[in-house]
């Protein structure tokens, strides 16, 4: 009888991994990458059906370029470090499973909501701020998104959507005291990232 027992016990156990095998064929996975235009590192973390929560610490490289009467040309470029963390729904699984497209390693398009703050000192666009120390610049938004994670381990992904930016300004009155307010405004959401994935081969 007890044998009886354990081999049904085998026999379930068995079935149950393979259906847990089947059915993660099916789903997303976790993907560590690192990117190099800002250089950076993120984890994405599986939270349910084709759903996950990435994290990303960067570099971000920005510049710009500006002409007054006063000052004529001037250029800046800034380094800042960034925080961005968000949530994702993966929707076309089954098509690009359908026509034989790589879908391993989470290559899929997407839906997200984005938050990132980074700390910079560049001036609000198209601003007369004094520039200051490092502050928190913010951002929050809804995007479409498109990742693809190539066998040889190369990584693209590309965000599109809209978000709001907020943070504080610090600029001069008439007086030339200096006063420091906060700013916010609608923002396009843009965003091309290079690198490569550092999970397993699948």
């Amino acid at each position: 009888m007890n044998a009886k027992v354990f081999l049904f016990a085998v026999i379930i156990f068995t079935a149950t991994k393979s259906i847990a095998q089947e059915e993660n064929k099916t789903d997303i996975t976790n993907v560590t990458k690192i990117t190099f235009l800002s250089p950076g590192v993120s984890y994405e973390k599986r939270i349910g059906k084709f759903q996950s929560l990435f994290v990303r610490g960067v570099m971000s490289i920005s510049g710009k370029v500006e002409y007054s009467q006063a000052f004529g040309h001037t250029s800046a470029i800034y380094l800042n470090p960034a925080l961005t963390a968000g949530y994702r729904y993966y929707y076309n699984f089954t098509k690009r499973e359908n026509k034989g497209r790589r879908t391993a390693m989470n290559s899929l398009n997407y839906i997200t909501a984005i938050w990132e703050t980074a700390f910079s000192k560049e001036r609000v666009p198209f601003s007369n701020d004094v520039v200051g120390k490092l502050r928190p610049v913010n951002t929050i938004g809804l995007a479409w998104g498109l990742q693809r994670n190539y066998e040889k381990r190369f990584s693209l992904e590309i965000n599109l959507g809209l978000g709001y930016y907020f943070t504080r300004r610090t600029s001069l009155d008439n007086s030339g005291a200096t006063i420091t307010k906060n700013y916010s405004q609608f923002t396009p959401v843009v965003n091309i990232k290079l690198g490569f994935w550092l999970n397993k081969r699948k």
